[in-house]
This record gives structure tokens, sequence and C-alpha cells, in this order.
């Protein structure tokens, strides 16, 4: 990884740090990312003023222990060790590190995702998202994605396929 986006990420990190943290964030529902941003701050979960959340990530089967930031209109779930993960409330939006040569960006949301790294694009066709129960799914031509709510409509598990399906990023909050 080249030192810009590490160092962009490390000084993201630390800043956003000594800002805000929290345990879990709304549902996706939301029309906005800034309101999962918000819940993050007005979380009533006593603990989360005193300890940092911490969810689980893996990357193509890369593990990371990370914890979230709010980050303009995104929810950014990062470590000190460079690995990051944006999410926007339904999509992952960018990756990296995890041992990636490269970070990537996914733009769209339903009909045509566009993976791009380093310049060069992939795209898959994705259908809307569906709620059945406690589970956000999505179909794309490249696999299944799907967030995954508790009772209480905080998010628990995000999991999306990335390029031709070949990779699965997933983010689940620790117990």
């Amino acid at each position: 990884m080249t030192k810009f986006p590490r160092l962009f990420v490390l000084s993201a990190v630390a800043f956003l740090g000594a800002i805000i943290s929290g345990c879990t964030f709304s549902a996706p529902q939301f029309e906005s990312a800034i309101v999962l941003g918000q819940s993050i701050i007005a979380s009533d979960d006593p603990k989360s003023a005193d300890e940092p959340a911490t969810w689980f990530a893996s990357v193509d089967g890369v593990g990371a222990v990370l914890n979230p930031y709010v980050s303009n209109d995104l929810i950014v779930f990062a470590n000190a060790d460079g690995d990051a993960i944006a999410f926007d409330g339904w999509t992952i939006r960018s990756v990296v590190g995890f041992g990636l040569k490269e970070p990537f960006s996914i733009s769209g949301k339903d009909g045509v995702r566009t993976f791009t790294v380093a310049g060069q694009d992939t795209q898959t066709q994705c259908d809307e998202w569906r709620l059945a129960e406690l589970i956000w799914s999505q179909t794309c031509s490249n696999g299944p994605g799907e967030i995954v709510l508790d009772d209480e409509g905080n998010i628990q598990k995000i999991t999306m396929p990335v390029f031709d399906g070949s990779a699965i990023v997933t983010l689940r909050v620790a117990k």
C-alpha cells in the first residue's frame, strides 16, 4: 500500500477516534447515513461512552478488528494498522488495507454497481434491497449481499460480494 492512503486512514482514525465512538448503529432504512452516524453519537448504551465499539471484518479471508467512526455521510470502520471499510448505510463504498495491493472503491447501489481498483472497473448488476424479518438482502449478478439487524434495528452484520464474487467483504459487531 502506498504511504498516502495509510497516512490518510491513520490520520482520520486518530482524529475521529478522539471525537466519536459507539457500539452499534441504526438500521439502513433511514434516508441518510448521517442518521446512522447520529445514532453512534447518541447511543444510549452506557458502555459506549467508556469503550469503543469493536467490529470484526474480513476481506477475501483476511481479518481485522475495527472501530466505527462518522465521516461526512459515511460510517468508516478502521484501525491503526491501516485497514478501513467505508459504508454508506446500504453499500460498502471503499476498502483499504487487509493485505490488498491496491485500495478499491465501489459506486452504485441498485442497478449497475462498479468496483474500481487501480483505474480498472468491474461491474455487476444488483436488484433492489428487500427486507424479510430482520435481514435486508440484495441479489447481484456477482452474489448475494445482506445487512442483518437485531431486534432494536441495529446493524449486526454486513456482507457484500466484490468484483466477480470471488471475494467477500464481511463486517460483524463483536459480542
